[in-house]
């Protein structure tokens, strides 16, 4: 752990010997690699310093179901508070009410982010955040140059509404290899969606590439199912008669998820997809 922690920059409050009983560590917790060892590390420190600590779980209402019952089955192993954020409404009810898929751009159509992922995350903090508090993050400057030039410093200060709070990326210039080789060091279960590249938090679909929404239509029929419904749903309500899909199915050439869904099918492999195993939404989904 020592690899991770010699170059890092730390606020003056952090340094003091003496403990906090008030101080809350509030790590945010996908149910991906990188924030299962932000979080392993975040807790680790948490306990050093007699801090408390939360793992804070956004529930989507869009996600697979193996990572839902990977985030409770992670908060047991770490012996860690689990606290699950919910937005006021499911993502199908927010589709129907918006009458189309989400795209990462223009802004005002990325409603997935604002309303099932950043509104209840200041909502959350508004209430729980503690002057001396710190929230995690599991970002990693690696996974996108964007997210590098995002969060350039590993403590920073991060708007959330009106609120200001004291933020931390340790795992902000760690690489890929180094983030597997301490997630076998410190034998940090694993999600099993990990195999497919993500970590199935959010379906919303808003940047996802064909690879891997192929992969979702292809491998997860329960969850399949759901996205089909909701993609009849956002058609049947669209006020301009034209038909609607997520971004990166619309730019291929198809009208609907469903008309996608169908040409997935009678494929015999995915290998068209394949190349890409990278995350979606780089420079929009950012906590």
């Amino acid at each position: 752990m020592g690899e991770i922690f010699k170059n890092l920059r730390v606020f003056p409050s952090m340094i003091r010997k003496e403990t906090s009983k008030n101080r809350i560590i509030h790590c945010f917790f996908s149910g991906g690699r990188d924030s299962a060892l932000a979080c392993y590390i975040a807790g680790r420190v948490a306990t050093q310093r007699g801090w408390d600590f939360r793992l804070v779980h956004i529930d989507t209402t869009i996600s697979i179901r193996q990572t839902k019952e990977y985030v409770y089955q992670y908060a047991e192993w770490l012996g860690a508070e689990l606290v699950i954020l919910r937005p006021k409404h499911t993502f199908r009810e927010y589709a129907e009410r918006y009458g189309m898929w989400p795209a990462i751009y223009p802004t005002e159509h990325r409603w997935c982010y604002f309303r099932l992922k950043r509104d209840p995350a200041v909502e959350y903090l508004e209430e729980n955040y503690g002057e001396n508090d710190l929230v995690a993050l599991g970002v990693r400057g690696d996974e996108s140059s964007f997210r590098l030039w995002f969060y350039r410093e590993t403590f920073f200060m991060r708007d959330y509404g009106k609120l200001k709070v004291k933020a931390w990326a340790p795992l902000l210039r760690i690489s890929e290899s180094t983030l597997m080789k301490l997630i076998e060091q410190f034998k940090i279960p694993k999600n099993p969606v990990w195999r497919f590249g993500f970590s199935g938090e959010c379906l919303c679909l808003a940047g996802a590439p064909l690879s891997k929404i192929a992969m979702v239509l292809r491998y997860f029929p329960d969850e399949t199912r759901e996205l089909l419904e909701i993609d009849d749903v956002i058609n049947k309500n669209r006020r301009s008669g034209k038909p609607s899909a997520p971004l990166r199915v619309w730019q291929a050439g198809f009208k609907t998820l469903r008309e996608f869904y169908e040409y997935v099918r009678k494929q015999q492999t995915l290998d068209v997809y394949m190349p890409y195993t990278g995350k979606a939404c780089q420079g929009s989904c950012l906590l």
